[in-house]
């Protein structure tokens, strides 16, 4: 399969150490995914749609017979997978928010007893913790599109690559931290917490960079940005690497442009979940985010699931053709996109998204001048069950409220949280947790994971 030039080393942890480790040791079929995907990207876009059509036809056939759910709700809605002819036939289906799952988690999944489930958790943008169940084939399938997306980087297995990223938080268990380190020793990567990024640590996560030498760095949009800003404005250099890779939050184009000169180095700006793995990603043209065009089925509709004109912004609803075991058919992922999809120049027949609009999470500033990505707040919550919704508030440069709505009040759990925020926003920040009922939704209908409303001045006194 196609792959950018590399050391021996990186041939050897592509075709050996990591290939040994999902195909002969798990008995995993992501290699193979890969290769077929790496085919199919070139076909027309005709060709493609019949592969999509197909696939979605079959997850509809296998949900509307093993899913209860689903079974029950189309039945009572009159729908029947047989009349599903066209693409077009689809905006009849209903749509699926998080709340659905969340409600009727059980009834969702397949009663087939040959699929062996995978549990996931995700905080996600919307800040409602969202719980959820997957297929070992599915599971194979998003990591296949995973390492295809990375690949049109430069970024394939085997290639070195430092991480600026989430790293595990509060009270991780001993064995975790072991196997967290193993599977980024098997797959070459250097993890740095980006939770902890500020002016202080800037010359230390330099010198981590300048030691490992990788081919890429991959990380949160604003703290790539940050570090890249810093070490501009400090005349630093880094050592030379082959492109950077941004996901989590909205790539700007004067992000782009920061890090871009920061690094000298392409920056490819990816758009994934912890719902679906890597959704679209930019190739060397640059020219847009191709979907995983075989493996989802992405749409741009309007609040009653209608599909919105090319051109006009509209809700992002996802379907995943090969989440058999718990299957997410229309499903409301809380983001919003530019409609219309467009052709890139480099050949490949996937269709190109034209913008995510609606991903972006607020920054906390610290007294210290540390800015605390939004992301870093999901990243820890989703962690514990018994939180339904938060939000974090920021009117001070000292002061935070998290809000939280509970399932259960346990003081152990809110002790745990308290120490694992406290100990990222640091000793200067007050930290208020308000126990509430609800959370009141914004104007559109969205809740905002991280609200800053400290004034301008206020909010840059810190790093920026």
């Amino acid at each position: 399969m196609p792959q950018p030039a590399g050391s021996l080393a990186t041939a050897f942890h592509r075709e050996v150490v990591i290939r040994g480790f999902e195909s002969v040791y798990h008995g995993r079929r992501i290699y193979p995914y890969w290769k077929e995907l790496e085919r199919t990207q070139w076909l027309n876009r005709a060709e493609l749609q019949a592969l999509q059509l197909g696939a979605l036809r079959r997850l509809i056939e296998h949900a509307a017979r093993h899913c209860p759910w689903y079974r029950e709700t189309w039945q009572s809605a009159g729908l029947e997978p047989g009349r599903l002819k066209v693409l077009g036939d689809f905006a009849s289906w209903p749509l699926i928010q998080r709340a659905t799952i969340t409600e009727h988690r059980t009834a969702m999944r397949a009663t087939a007893p040959s699929l062996n489930l995978i549990a996931k958790a995700t905080g996600g943008s919307s800040g409602e913790p969202l719980r959820f169940d997957l297929d070992h084939d599915s599971n194979d399938r998003r990591m296949a599109a995973w390492l295809r997306g990375y690949n049109w980087a430069g970024a394939g297995p085997g290639t070195k690559q430092f991480y600026l990223w989430g790293a595990p938080v509060g009270d991780v268990p001993d064995w975790k931290r072991l196997k967290l380190k193993l599977y980024d020793a098997i797959y070459r990567r250097r993890v740095v917490s980006s939770f902890g990024l500020s002016d202080a640590t800037v010359p230390d996560v330099l010198a981590k960079l300048q030691r490992y030498r990788p081919d890429v760095i991959v990380g949160y949009t604003n703290p790539l940005y940050f570090f890249a800003r810093a070490i501009r404005e400090r005349g630093l250099t880094p050592p030379p690497i082959r492109s950077v890779i941004a996901g989590a939050e909205k790539l700007h184009d004067f992000q782009r442009r920061e890090i871009e000169e920061a690094f000298q180095a392409p920056v490819f700006e990816t758009y994934g979940s912890r719902e679906f793995m890597l959704m679209a990603g930019e190739c060397d043209r640059h020219a847009g985010l191709h979907l995983t065009f075989e493996q989802l089925l992405l749409e741009v509709v309007d609040e009653a699931g209608r599909p919105v004109p090319d051109g006009v912004e509209g809700n992002v609803v996802v379907t995943d053709l090969y989440n058999y075991g718990m299957p997410f058919i229309r499903y409301v992922n809380g983001d919003r996109a530019i409609a219309g999809f467009g052709t890139c120049p480099c050949g490949r027949g996937l269709p190109t998204l034209q913008q995510v609009t609606g991903r972006q999470l607020d920054i906390v500033t610290t007294p210290d001048g540390r800015r605390v990505p939004g992301e870093f707040f999901p990243h820890l919550l989703k962690e514990f069950k018994p939180v339904r919704r938060f939000q974090v508030i920021q009117e001070e440069l000292d002061r935070v409220r998290v809000q939280l709505v509970l399932s259960d009040r346990d003081p152990a759990t809110l002790d745990a949280i308290r120490k694992a925020i406290g100990e990222v926003l640091g000793p200067q920040m007050t930290l208020a947790i308000e126990i509430v009922d609800e959370i009141p939704l914004s104007r559109s209908g969205k809740l905002q994971v991280v609200v800053n409303r400290m004034q301008p001045k206020a909010a840059s006194s810190g790093a920026a």
